[in-house]
């Protein structure tokens, strides 16, 4: 399994690369937390407009994209977003828990996804 140095598991938000704040990680769990703050404009992260209703929909850590319903309100598709997120990244922390540093481990146990993101 290739690993890539990480700064933005351990401290979110993080901008400096040091021992303490920075981990191994699998490309594929890197790929859990791109935030495609380009591609979204203002609306919070795994929420898109669609038919005058906000959808909320998440992709997996193999690309494949689960639509998660449609919501009057783009808080409202945010929070069901932020569940299956949330819950999608401890599965794969599970998944990986022998093969990952442990701190990676922790660091993904705790994650929580912010309207902000």
């Amino acid at each position: 399994m290739k690993l890539k140095l990480d700064k933005d598991w351990i401290v979110k938000g993080n901008k400096v690369y040091s021992p303490e704040t920075c981990v191994f990680v699998p490309k594929v769990i890197n790929l859990l937390i791109i935030k495609r703050k380009s591609n979204r404009g203002d609306l919070p992260i795994g929420v898109c407009v669609n038919k005058k209703k906000y959808g909320a929909q998440c992709r997996n850590n193999i690309g494949k994209n689960h639509r998660l319903g449609s919501y009057e309100t783009p808080e409202q598709a945010f929070k069901v977003y932020k569940t299956f997120k949330e819950s999608h990244i401890k599965q794969v922390a599970e998944l990986y828990k022998n093969y990952i540093p442990a701190k990676l481990y922790e660091a993904m146990i705790r994650y929580e996804i912010n309207i902000n993101d």
